[in-house]
């Protein structure tokens, strides 16, 4: 598996340009093709309510207008950043649409797709409309892996030091599966696994099955099994610190949805404080 195309989402947030280099750096080294999508949201949703505009239907016009301008301009600031870094494929669309929507039906045509953290600090509503829940509903519905980069921190390069949260589970192997390309180069990859205190690895075999496969693509991975007693994602937050991990990998919504956000979970946990870009797989 490689990395043919990735599809990273373009928004008006002051992270979208961290986000776009990082996405660059992955498509030169991987030889990728980079897709910037450019989403001008739904003009019957967001409606000028300036009263100098006399019309309803003239209003919604001046929205839409304003909004592909908005779109439009972000894909111009990604094509200038895809020069920059030297990116020798890439292209931007400009998607009459919603985000959501956008990003989720371009991703499943892709082999990997780059969104952000939400910033609980932007309200709401999220960056210029684009929902709070955007990430865990990409990552739900797109049906690829999808790299999530932290709303806070700087990032010059992604996977050199990965750290991989193994779980006898399908959304484990297959988010194991999604980051080879990334661990194949990495320098070094620590293959752990966390259960409560008293508990031993989750299936006889499954541990050392994943780590020899891993060596079967030429991935020295470090494996480790650990209990712990306090949140296993805060435990997944304090290894990847101890490890100065730039990749974190993990399977997402092992449970259901509802579960995890009534019961808590690492999915949950990781979504919400992330330190380090985190690749997950449903």
């Amino acid at each position: 598996m490689s990395y043919k195309t990735i599809v990273i989402h373009l928004d008006t947030g002051p992270r979208c340009a961290l986000r776009v280099d990082l996405a660059a750096g992955l498509a030169a080294a991987h030889g990728s093709h980079l897709v910037g999508i450019a989403a001008t949201g739904r003009p019957d949703v967001i409606v000028t309510m300036n009263s100098a505009v006399p019309d309803h239907v003239e209003g919604v016009a001046l929205s839409a207008a304003y909004l592909r301008e908005r779109a439009a301009e972000l894909a111009r600031s990604f094509e200038r950043q895809c020069v920059a870094a030297g990116v020798s494929s890439y292209e931007a669309r400009v998607v009459d649409d919603a985000a959501l929507d956008a990003v989720v039906r371009h991703g499943r045509c892709s082999d990997l797709v780059v969104v952000g953290q939400t910033d609980r600090r932007s309200g709401p509503f999220g960056v210029e409309g684009v929902a709070t829940d955007f990430p865990q509903q990409v990552l739900l519905h797109s049906g690829a892996p999808v790299l999530l980069v932290p709303c806070a921190g700087a990032f010059r390069h992604v996977g050199r030091r990965a750290l991989v949260a193994w779980k006898d589970t399908r959304e484990a192997a297959r988010a194991l599966r999604d980051a080879l390309p990334m661990l194949r180069s990495a320098e070094r990859v620590v293959l752990l696994e966390i259960g409560e205190a008293g508990t031993r690895p989750s299936a006889e075999g499954a541990f050392d099955a994943a780590r020899a496969w891993l060596a079967s693509h030429g991935v020295a991975a470090d494996a480790r099994f650990e209990t712990s007693a306090i949140d296993i994602g805060d435990e997944l937050l304090s290894r990847a610190a101890d490890l100065d991990a730039d990749l974190i990998v993990m399977g997402g919504y092992g449970r259901s949805r509802v579960r995890e956000w009534v019961l808590g979970g690492a999915t949950r946990h990781l979504l919400a404080q992330m330190t380090a870009p985190t690749l997950m797989s449903h």
